[in-house]
């Protein structure tokens, strides 16, 4: 990949175009790779009608149309030199082998990956390394699972181009379950995700689809804004919302990760998506809450290099 070219390209994402931008400004040197890797998230599937399959309803998951980005340049010292359009004042040097060095919040989970990576002899000479996130945390979609992946398939993938052949995305997923403490399920769909297929917890996958039969359903994820009555009220108005959501058409409810939180994923026929936005609206405003975030979600392809 000429990543100069990327950095100017104008059919390029211009959020990758400005990664690629940024770490060259940062580095003084351009990316040799760039990969994107998407959002992950669970989803309870619409009940089937009777008859029509016994297919669980839980532990499902997904990729979203929203990604994190890494691009990186390989070194030959076993430093990972660490940066992110976020925190421009926050690049770190830390060693990849021997004592962990002290990564930035942002950079911790990324530098575990890694560091798992060098011990399984996998990118053990360093790394430049620059990271974007796309969606800010109270989205309430966890950026950390997306983030580990891109830097670890960024890192492995600059180390093969040098030579030897790029571990398999099965042995990079075992990799990070048994060294980075993290949600194993959305890894998963980072890794391995098709777009329109939700991933069961065995590994296969099925169409995202009506209960009805009708036209594949729309994906809205909502947040509530913290209201002043604290977090009480915050989940108190959030549970009306849901409630009047599903009164309005939505056919299911869950939580994008693995503890309920101030954001929910509703599923819902397309013609209704208006309808739902509204009531979801109104019962925060009665409930006291500032009318919350909306996010359309669609089902995603898994991470993959820019080129």
């Amino acid at each position: 990949m000429n990543t100069v070219d990327l950095a100017r390209r104008a059919t390029a994402d211009p959020l990758v175009r400005l990664l690629a931008h940024g770490f060259a400004t940062e580095y003084h040197r351009p990316p040799e790779a760039v990969w994107r890797a998407p959002y992950a998230f669970r989803l309870t599937p619409p009940a089937a009608p009777p008859g029509t399959g016994t297919a669980p309803r839980t532990g499902w998951v997904a990729a979203a149309n929203w990604h994190v980005a890494a691009a990186v340049a390989p070194r030959d010292d076993g430093m990972l030199r660490c940066g992110s359009l976020h925190h421009p004042a926050e690049t770190a040097e830390l060693p990849l082998t021997g004592p962990a060095g002290h990564a930035p919040g942002w950079a911790a989970r990324p530098y575990a990956a890694l560091r798992t990576l060098a011990a399984a002899g996998l990118g053990r000479g360093g790394a430049d390394l620059y990271l974007n996130a796309t969606l800010p945390d109270a989205v309430g979609l966890s950026g950390a699972e997306p983030l580990e992946c891109a830097a670890a398939l960024a890192v492995a993938s600059v180390h093969a181009d040098r030579g030897g052949c790029p571990p398999a995305r099965a042995q990079l997923a075992r990799l990070l379950a048994a060294g980075v403490p993290g949600d194993d399920a959305l890894r998963r769909a980072v890794l391995f995700a098709r777009p329109g297929r939700l991933l069961a917890p065995d590994g296969s996958c099925r169409p995202l689809r009506a209960p009805d039969g009708g036209p594949q359903p729309s994906l809205l994820l909502v947040t509530a804004r913290r209201s002043t009555g604290g977090a009480t009220a915050t989940a108190t108005a959030l549970a009306t919302a849901v409630h009047d959501a599903l009164r309005a058409g939505a056919w299911s409810a869950s939580w994008p990760g693995q503890r309920p939180g101030r954001s929910v994923l509703l599923l819902m026929p397309p013609d209704r998506r208006a309808a739902v936005r509204a009531a979801v609206a109104e019962a925060c405003r009665r409930g006291g809450l500032p009318v919350p975030r909306f996010l359309r979600i669609a089902v995603a392809d898994a991470a993959r290099r820019e080129d």
